[in-house]
């Protein structure tokens, strides 16, 4: 994002309520809720429950986000839940002034188009893993998506700066703990996984890429 929108987006939002929440609250987002939120610090995921219960984890917000834009610019009645990643910094703004700002600001309407068009894109990757691989698969493009928000290189590996729990993986990949605890377990015997302060660190993330290459040939 050019530094000159940010600064007008940010100009906007911070004028309303700000909102602080820890790592694990609910960020509560209704169907007849009648405000967005802009999300200044951490990370929110989107996510929600098969009809046998699985969770699984649609989207993650990062800084400079704004929420839920489905409802805000389609009219779509909001049908997911959302969670603080991290601890996080909302400002929750009513829908109809978001509006109005995408309307006299065109630069920050195409800006917006653009990241929903990028995260469009990693959505549709997602999709085919989660739909055609086997579990194995499945937590490997996890970890990958992952590591794009939270991993921080250092040579060959990959650290992720959060700690993630099988359950959460589990939600990511959309199976349950167990499977998500038993592929974990494999790629540590690999080797190529590996922990560091309960944080998983990738040992090598060139390989995973390889391997969803492989498994789309």
């Amino acid at each position: 994002m050019e530094e000159k929108i940010k600064k007008k987006i940010e100009t906007f939002f911070l004028q309303f309520p700000r909102v602080k929440m820890q790592k694990g609250d609910a960020i509560k987002v209704d169907k007849t809720s009648s405000e967005a939120f802009y999300l200044k610090k951490g990370h929110v995921r989107e996510y929600t429950f098969s009809p046998q219960g699985v969770e699984l984890t649609l989207h993650v917000f990062a800084p400079g986000s704004f929420f839920p834009m489905t409802e805000v610019l389609a009219g779509i009645k909001n049908r997911y839940y959302y969670e603080a990643l991290t601890s996080v910094e909302l400002y929750e703004t009513p829908k109809e002034k978001v509006i109005k700002l995408l309307r006299q600001e065109p630069e920050i309407m195409a800006d917006l188009s653009r990241r929903l068009l990028l995260g469009l894109d990693k959505l549709l990757m997602r999709i085919e893993y989660l739909t055609f691989g086997r579990a194995e698969t499945k937590v490997v493009a996890t970890l990958l998506f992952i590591s794009r928000h939270f991993g921080v290189k250092k040579g060959d590996e990959v650290e992720l700066n959060q700690p993630f729990t099988h359950r959460d993986i589990a939600a990511f990949a959309g199976i349950s703990r167990e499977t998500a605890s038993r592929e974990l377990e494999k790629l540590q015997r690999r080797k190529l996984l590996r922990y560091s302060n309960r944080r998983i660190v990738l040992k090598d993330h060139l390989i995973f890429r390889k391997q969803l290459d492989e498994e789309k040939s």
